[in-house]
């Protein structure tokens, strides 16, 4: 029936109702009409005659018949009666047929939301309504009148009914649609899941380890996961020594995925005991009927759940937004030596053949952005290519910024530094190179006005990677377990043929890259971070001038200070500094949440506050002691980062709201670990 036929009929409805009510008491109000003349005539010959008392009775009787009567029928009239009326008698044989057909109900009902009446539908599935709140029935029928909405699915007693309201009149459409709910729920349910197991570093151990340790491994990991698969119905087919396919349909997934993928913290005890640094990455794809569609996804997803540092399931329906669960530790370095070499000769090869290069860092630049620009912009340099840092007019840090200005005349000499304006209107997007360095989304990028025209990109960065991450790179690289952009970048050139001079300016603001992104190497820091920062020394980094540029002047110190004493504790291990009264540099939140780390017991910070740059939102500088995955937090809420380091940045919610917001978070993420263990 069409939505005219719908607003016709229910008028006809309610009208003929209505009418069909009043017909049939109609014939008692005329009785009522004509005992009440006479009892008027009669009052009136009791009054001729002077039989006063037996008038006075006889208009006291009329009275309370009358008041009794308009009574009953003002009550009819709000509340109906219970009655079995055919549905035929009131709109018809062929309106009723039409109904029947269509398996299709009507109720009506008063402003109490009392039924005052239900068609024969009811009836024959044993549904007794008349004169009962609807919400006796199905208790979310409320919502048809709390809410703005006209249709809402209801169960009763093994049934589901759509129920459908018209706006302007009292009643609602009832459709019993179960063998309809049941065989649309059995088809999602039986929907194709494709998905990805690996197991992290399970390669580099196969490489290296004994056999006997090789055996202990297959039999504690490998095996324990095959078995997992198979426990849970699934489909599941070794692809190579380290990785698994296994297809289930949407019912399996959704049944681990409530007991929080158990497997990952498995695979994780297992090999603790074993003493190796093994975990495991998953990624799950469906919602599309093209196989290949879906082979494209997962692939995608088991890099992004490894780029993020592993431990974690990736899940994504086509054309929806990736969802993580797990990614509870952060792993230890996996890139190898020759992984390294071979990232360096691709990363130059790209250089050669581009006409000119483009680096391009992030808002608010830091010394690891500028530090990694300014080696690769010597090393394009050395090659024999026109190179251009797109950071010229891009807010930066204000310690960074000192730094530049005592360097200026030599940052001239050696370096181009262009507005994004200038880049975007000289650069060849099919010949040219663009370089991301310490970042790879293209929202927060100084290129953002013109990264997805660029055909040419190349991504160097140690963040975890997220689904914003940009699309169509020509050569990403991306190890989240290095300390910082500057790390990777002394590493890649330490593995190229030819040599690359870097001074005392780049090699110094890479020396504070490092220092500022470990905290003065005392977090999320390995062998290999060393070396960098040896490396750097070697080839000219002033130690000293870089301890001097993070000095802070007495005022800043004294502010910093009372920003942490504004801290208060949550849930045993947590900090948070939520300032409703200052507007604060970026930096400063990130130094309050880092020192608020130094608490006995704290696990993971939180500085929330308005920032200088964008007076309109609410920051937060979120950083962990290396045990807790504020990542996860941030991304919740919109935002992103490491997992030890990320932030958000957010114009539609007060200081008091995001704080709100991130403790709910923080209490989802600990039941969900109360679930697992």
């Amino acid at each position: 029936m069409d939505v005219d036929g719908r607003v016709r009929l229910s008028f006809a409805v309610e009208k003929r109702i209505e009418v069909f009510y009043m017909k049939q008491f109609e014939k008692w109000r005329s009785l009522c009409a004509t005992g009440l003349v006479l009892g008027l005539i009669l009052s009136i010959l009791l009054f001729v005659k002077k039989e006063y008392i037996f008038m006075f009775v006889a208009l006291i009787l009329v009275f309370i018949f009358t008041f009794a009567f308009f009574g009953f029928w003002a009550a009819l009239k709000k509340h109906g009666m219970k009655t079995e009326v055919d549905i035929s008698r009131v709109l018809g044989k062929d309106a009723k047929d039409a109904l029947n057909f269509g398996d299709v109900g009507i109720l009506t009902y008063n402003e109490e939301y009392i039924v005052t009446w239900a068609s024969p539908f009811f009836k024959e599935k044993g549904i007794e309504l008349t004169n009962n709140k609807l919400t006796s029935w199905i208790s979310n029928i409320r919502t048809l009148f709390d809410d703005d909405v006209d249709m809402v699915i209801g169960k009763s007693e093994g049934h589901v009914y759509e129920i459908t309201r018209k706006r302007d009149a009292q009643i609602l459409y009832v459709k019993d649609i179960t063998d309809y709910y049941n065989m649309r729920q059995q088809y999602l349910d039986n929907e194709i899941v494709i998905g990805l197991l690996q197991l992290d570093n399970y390669m580099e151990y196969q490489s290296y380890e004994n056999e006997e340790i090789m055996a202990q491994i297959n039999t504690h990991l490998r095996a324990s996961l095959v078995t997992w698969a198979k426990d849970n119905k699934m489909f599941v087919r070794r692809l190579r020594s380290d990785r698994f396919l296994v297809i289930l349909n949407k019912e399996i997934l959704t049944e681990v995925r409530k007991q929080n993928f158990t497997i990952l913290q498995l695979i994780k005890d297992e090999a603790n005991k074993l003493d190796v640094s093994i975990t495991l990455s998953m990624a799950f794809a469906y919602g599309s009927n093209d196989f290949t569609v879906l082979d494209d996804m997962v692939n995608e997803l088991i890099e992004l759940a490894q780029s993020r540092g592993g431990d974690q399931a990736a899940i994504r329906a086509s054309g929806g937004t990736v969802q993580f669960v797990g990614g509870n530790s952060e792993t230890t370095s996996t890139r190898s030596k020759v992984r390294v070499r071979i990232m360096a000769q691709s990363i130059q090869e790209a250089i050669m053949e581009s006409n000119r290069v483009y680096i391009a860092g992030h808002v608010m630049s830091d010394f690891d952005c500028m530090g990694a620009c300014l080696a690769l912009s010597n090393w394009v340099h050395a090659l024999g290519k026109e190179v251009y840092i797109v950071l010229k007019d891009v807010p930066r840090d204000e310690q960074l910024q000192e730094v530049m200005n005592t360097f200026r005349s030599v940052v001239q000499e050696r370096h181009t530094l262009i507005t994004p304006d200038e880049a975007m209107a000289t650069m060849d997007f099919n010949k040219d190179l663009l370089i991301m360095a310490d970042h790879g989304i293209p929202a927060i990028s100084s290129a953002k006005e013109f990264v997805d025209q660029c055909n040419r990109i190349l991504v160097i960065d140690h963040h975890r990677r997220s689904d914003t991450f940009v699309k169509h790179t020509l050569l990403t690289y991306v190890e989240s377990t290095a300390s910082s952009a500057c790390e990777l970048i002394v590493e890649l050139l330490q593995n190229i043929p030819n040599h690359i001079p870097i001074y005392e300016l780049e090699a110094t603001v890479m020396y504070l890259g490092i220092l500022v992104d470990t905290n003065r190497f005392k977090m999320h820091t390995d062998a290999r971070t060393f070396e960098a920062a040896a490396a750097l020394q070697n080839w000219g980094a002033n130690t000293k001038r870089a301890e001097k540029a993070l000095c802070e002047d007495y005022l800043y110190f004294s502010m910093k200070n009372a920003l942490i004493q504004q801290a208060r504790p949550y849930y045993d291990h947590f900090m948070i500094a939520a300032i409703e009264d200052e507007v604060l540099e970026k930096t400063m939140m990130a130094q309050v949440s880092q020192a608020l780390l130094l608490i006995k017991g704290c696990m993971a910070s939180f500085t929330i506050a308005k920032v200088r740059t964008n007076p309109s939102a609410v920051a937060v500088s979120a950083r962990s002691d290396g045990s807790y995955n504020v990542q996860k937090i941030m991304e919740k809420l919109n935002g992103g980062g490491h997992f030890s380091a990320a932030a958000v940045e957010r114009e539609d919610v007060s200081v008091q709201q995001m704080k709100d917001m991130i403790l709910k978070c923080i209490e989802e993420e600990q039941k969900n670990e109360s679930n697992i263990a």
